[in-house]
């Protein structure tokens, strides 16, 4: 699997000041100025891919404050039933009363998001994304089911069937046929934008691809993951099947979304070349694509959580544990109680040579201050400690800024790093699934049921080691 770093002011920064470059890089069209094409070009002069994103996250956020004041009373409707019968509604459960409001909107959602899409200029769209000399190009989508998902209109409570949301995909397979047919884009890899909701849309959406030949698809993740839910129960087929706890819905979405994928192509006989998660960050997520999917298959993701995590959060991803975030305030109260940060990133240890790392000081500062928990005010006002600890320091100088842009890099090398464990191979599916298995007894309540989840789903849907 390969990692795909967004291409913006803050990647290119990072990464030409660590001299190290990512694996591969992702602009989307409602990004492109000047500024970012001139980059791309740089890109593409040392030999390394280039996607041109379709920039339909944007309308997809849109859409989802648009409706969300609708949407949540429902959401909340839905809460109060299943707490007062202990698992998640569906069938009879759900009152004609809700399941007539949730379709309603659902149906306004998904014709607003047409109309929305039905508004852009195919050939602009196109340009935009050709001046990126892509080697890549992620074409234009229907995504009303994206939306849909997003507000948590689930199909037990709207009664969507699985044809209406199999019209959605002809929709987006019908806009990735015109740009592939297109002469300018003969030399460049398509995707085609699937989308589902569970298994069995996504099978649907498989047979689909598989009848149109497609080589090289995608996936949105970013409403997956926005969705902080759970849920007890899954569907394959007829088969209805209860969790036995409760789990996050994003991991039993996202699991059975590209498992259905997977077999409803291998129905038809047919397999990918490519497939690309837009959106997935998550390193907890990383073996679930891995295992649902073949081993000949070529994986691609990209985020831009490692920007937002790195500038906004402070945080770093560690390594060691498989990419969880720690924050700088965490890694000065363990650096103070003898617990050494690892510097595994070569933009870490380079900034460690150049500028020092002293622990005996930073340990001399805290018990001169009666021990405290570091905090990030600490971080941001304590000369003693920023200069012990210049990577982790935020009083504003050149040299935070500089610190600022090696958690950057350190945080697309660490996901890069673990993407590339799942290269294709007959041993990448049974590889993923021992990761899944690790995640589900060594983590946190929530990766660890997730990674769970995951593991049922795909031995119910046959997989096998």
């Amino acid at each position: 699997m390969r990692f795909v770093a967004n291409l913006r002011d803050e990647t290119i920064n990072a990464f030409l000041a660590g001299g190290i470059q990512p694996r591969a890089y992702l602009l989307s069209s409602h990004r492109v100025t000047p500024s970012t094409l001139e980059s791309a070009a740089r890109v593409r002069d040392l030999g390394l891919p280039v996607f041109a994103d379709n920039g339909t996250k944007e309308l997809i956020d849109a859409t989802l404050d648009l409706f969300d004041p609708d949407a949540k009373p429902i959401r909340d409707e839905v809460r109060d039933i299943r707490r007062e019968i202990g698992h998640t509604p569906r069938g009879s459960e759900v009152p004609d009363s809700l399941r007539a409001k949730a379709k309603s909107l659902a149906k306004a959602v998904v014709a607003h998001a047409t109309v929305t899409s039905d508004a852009i200029d195919a050939e602009e769209l196109l340009v935009t994304q050709l001046s990126m000399d892509p080697t890549d190009l992620i074409a234009q989508e229907d995504f009303a089911t994206a939306c849909v998902m997003g507000l948590g209109l689930e199909r037990e409570i709207t009664g969507f069937s699985v044809n209406q949301l199999r019209s959605r995909n002809k929709r987006s397979l019908r806009l990735w046929q015109t740009v592939a047919n297109d002469p300018r884009c003969q030399d460049i890899r398509v995707h085609a934008v699937l989308s589902a909701m569970d298994f069995n849309t996504a099978q649907a959406a498989g047979r689909l691809a598989a009848q149109a030949d497609i080589r090289f698809a995608a996936l949105g993740i970013a409403g997956i993951n926005r969705d902080s839910s759970a849920t007890d129960f899954f569907v394959i087929n007829k088969a209805s099947r209860r969790l036995d706890r409760p789990a996050p819905r994003r991991y039993v979405r996202l699991t059975q979304i590209l498992r259905g994928l997977e077999i409803g192509m291998a129905q038809t006989g047919h397999a990918l070349t490519s497939f690309h998660c837009l959106g997935l960050g998550a390193t907890a997520m990383l073996p679930i694509p891995a295992a649902c999917f073949g081993g000949s298959v070529g994986l691609t993701t990209d985020a831009t959580s490692p920007i937002h995590d790195a500038i906004r959060d402070q945080v770093y991803y560690e390594f060691e544990n498989r990419g969880a975030r720690v924050s700088t305030s965490a890694i000065a109260n363990r650096t103070v109680q003898d617990e050494p940060w690892a510097f595994s990133s070569p933009f870490e240890q380079d900034f460690r040579d150049e500028f020092g790392h002293d622990a005996d000081a930073a340990k001399e500062w805290w018990v001169a201050h009666e021990m405290p928990q570091i905090d990030r005010t600490h971080l941001q006002t304590e000369p003693e400690l920023n200069d012990a600890l210049p990577l982790l320091g935020e009083i504003e100088t050149d040299l935070r800024r500089r610190g600022e842009r090696v958690r950057v890099a350190s945080n697309h090398w660490t996901i890069g790093e673990l993407a590339a464990v799942y290269q294709p191979s007959d041993d990448r599916p049974g590889l993923a699934y021992e990761a899944l298995t690790a995640l589900s007894v060594g983590s946190g309540t929530v990766v660890a049921r997730g990674a769970e989840a995951a593991i049922n789903i795909l031995e119910a849907s046959g997989f096998h080691r």
